[in-house]
């Protein structure tokens, strides 16, 4: 499928790019810029699209927040900050864990089950990236 091909060229470009800065600018302002670029850039297909740009309640709005204390201020501040002292390639292969993560805390959390299918992929990602790590190209800086 093309479209996941290129969201892995532009996650891989991304990665990289963050890396670069990480060299020059401390986390917090790189963390700044993104979001402020990104902002700009999807505004006016949020207009165009018509749709709503603020939420109506206050459950929104307090999605809005956690959304961006938790995910957007914490998680990428803490991936753009370990890029200062992780490889690009060591922050990649850590990235893949994200699913079989969130498949287990919901497997535990939300009692939602998980066939075999999800546990041999599991293996399958572990294996992966305990072998891309001991082929040492992803070594820490």
């Amino acid at each position: 499928d093309i479209t996941a091909l290129l969201s892995a060229m532009f996650y891989a470009a991304n990665l990289l790019i963050a890396e670069h800065l990480r060299t020059k600018f401390p986390a917090t302002t790189i963390l700044m810029w993104r979001c402020f670029i990104g902002s700009l850039l999807i505004l006016p297909l949020v207009l165009l699209a018509g749709d709503r740009v603020f939420p109506y309640s206050w459950q929104g709005w307090l999605s809005v927040i956690a959304l961006a204390v938790i995910c957007q201020a914490f998680g990428q501040g803490l991936l753009i900050h370990s890029l200062g002292r992780l490889s690009s390639g060591f922050v990649a292969l850590f990235l893949l864990l994200e699913p079989v993560i969130t498949a287990i805390l919901a497997w535990l959390l939300f009692s939602e089950s998980l066939s075999l299918f999800n546990w041999l992929a599991f293996s399958v990602v572990l294996v992966g990236i305990y072998l891309a790590k001991s082929s040492n190209s992803a070594d820490k800086k």
